[in-house]
């Protein structure tokens, strides 16, 4: 209990109740004994014990603060110090090298001076013998041979300026020759290429099945300048299919013929180094870089093509600020001669339809439809020539109107380059007989990576010699550089064995 007040005591503070308090404790004695009390004085020495602990501690506590003040300084002066003595290390380095050259410099000028000293000084006396005294000094150069030496090599100095320059140039021109990326790339042309035969499709399709009421085998309307066309486009095999055959309840190879003639039509398009131009002239450009693409670099050669391809097309225009495109007048008979051909189908097929035995009727409906494959087949021809000069690529297909040519074994059916319509139907270990929509190739200088490049018997089309426009032929490196072929898209072709079938 004792304590519990002495507790009470030590924290609340003093109270003195003079009223309650007697006469005696007023006096000074009183208050001294009253004050003599020990609580009061344990916490007054307690706090001024908690004071002094808590100084103590803030004066450590600033100690501390000050060493690590004190360290930090000292470490960044070690620092400061270490990057002066490597500062002056790499000076003192510099100037040692610096002695080293004048030193050397000295010792050359000393050997230089003492051997002009001993060819100036005069013959010693004692090997002198009993020759008079003279004084030998090299002779002063002639003026005359100074200047033949100066003319010398100025012209030569100049001679080698002059190469310089001229290699500075022509590095320059090559950077600007070779600096034209490809606009357009292999997924664009695969695409383009899709259109267009999807757009072969349509064609076919819609004339097949149009027409095919009107069909009637008992009308003969043969000409002999028809068979001579298509024999010559989609071969004899399918034309004598279209004159036998009775198309009245199945439309199919009227069909697959328009399909083929349009394909021959748009090949030679994108078959010729640059349509329009006379054909001894085109055939002479494609087997120009067709050599020029086996000797030299391939974006050398794409480039060489891209501005041939350009300026024969200006210059067929006859405007030199003329836009690029495909010549009016080559195109528009190659549009009438498509007509032509697609009359001549329908009346092999025996239509007996007026509207598809005249031309004027024909081109009315289909005319819009032949002009815009013709100018598809352009856009993808100038694409492949201009668009891209990091690769070569090719549109790919089988001709079979080349009956005359030497290498018979390509008219038949290879998976590796080509895709049967009827794949699983009927025998493949057949002749082609017409190819109905196109493929794409890249060749490309050495082997390909990937171990899908084809050799030179991996040719695909055999409408031209020139092997760069779409007849596989540029495959075949020679001597002069190997050339690898990869086939992006197979042609679909029909198989002589789809006679069977249909």
């Amino acid at each position: 209990m004792n304590s519990l007040w002495t507790l009470f005591d030590w924290i609340l503070p003093s109270v003195r109740l003079s009223d309650d308090l007697e006469d005696r404790y007023l006096t000074d004695d009183g208050y001294s004994v009253a004050s003599t009390f020990t609580a009061p004085r344990i916490r007054g020495q307690y706090s001024h014990e908690l004071r002094r602990d808590w100084t103590r501690e803030r004066d450590r506590e600033r100690e501390r603060e000050l060493d690590r003040e004190r360290a930090r300084i000292a470490i960044e002066d070690r620092e400061k110090e270490r990057q002066r003595a490597q500062l002056l290390e790499r000076e003192n380095a510099a100037l040692q090298q610096r002695v080293a050259a004048l030193e050397r410099d000295l010792q050359s000028a000393r050997l230089s001076l003492s051997t002009f000293s001993v060819l100036s000084s005069p013959i010693p006396p004692a090997i002198s013998l009993n020759v008079p005294h003279r004084t030998y000094r090299t002779p002063s150069p002639n003026p005359a041979d100074l200047r033949t030496s100066y003319d010398s090599l100025l012209s030569s100095y100049k001679l080698a300026h002059r190469a310089l320059q001229e290699r500075t140039e022509e590095v320059a021109s090559l950077k600007t020759f070779l600096s034209k990326t490809d606009e357009w790339s292999g997924a664009q042309l695969l695409q383009a290429l899709r259109d267009l035969n999807a757009e072969i499709v349509q064609l076919a399709a819609s004339a097949a099945e149009e027409f095919a009421p009107s069909l009637d085998r008992r009308v003969d309307l043969v000409r002999q300048s028809d068979r001579e066309l298509l024999n010559s486009a989609i071969g004899p095999a399918m034309t004598s299919l279209l004159v036998s055959r009775d198309h009245s309840t199945d439309p199919t190879l009227v069909q697959f013929a328009i399909q083929a003639w349009e394909v021959f039509c748009a090949g030679r398009i994108m078959n010729a180094f640059c349509f329009g131009l006379p054909p001894d002239v085109d055939q002479f450009l494609g087997t120009l870089f067709e050599q020029m693409n086996r000797a030299e670099p391939q974006a050398t050669a794409s480039r060489w093509r891209a501005l041939t391809y350009n300026h024969s097309r200006r210059f067929l225009l006859q405007r030199p600020d003329a836009r690029p495109g495909p010549p009016p007048v080559a195109l528009s008979q190659l549009n009438e001669t498509n007509l032509r051909g697609l009359l001549a189908i329908l009346a092999l097929s025996g239509c007996t339809d007026n509207r598809g035995v005249h031309r004027d009727p024909l081109r009315v409906r289909f005319g819009a439809a032949l002009t815009r494959i013709g100018d598809r087949a352009e856009h993808i021809a100038a694409a492949v020539r201009e668009g891209v000069l990091s690769s070569v690529f090719e549109v790919s297909w089988v001709n079979p109107g080349s009956i005359a040519r030497k290498d018979k074994d390509e008219r038949w059916f290879d998976w590796a380059t080509m895709e049967n319509v009827y794949a699983g139907h009927g025998s493949e270990r057949s002749k082609v007989l017409c190819t109905v929509e196109f493929g794409l190739a890249c060749i490309r200088h050495g082997a390909w990576p990937d171990g899908d490049g084809l050799d030179a018997r991996s040719k695909t089309n055999g409408s031209a010699s020139t092997g760069i426009n779409g007849n596989g032929a540029a495959a075949n490196g020679g001597t002069e550089g190997i050339l690898s072929r990869s086939v992006l898209l197979k042609p679909k072709v029909l198989l002589e064995s789809v006679m069977d079938i249909l």
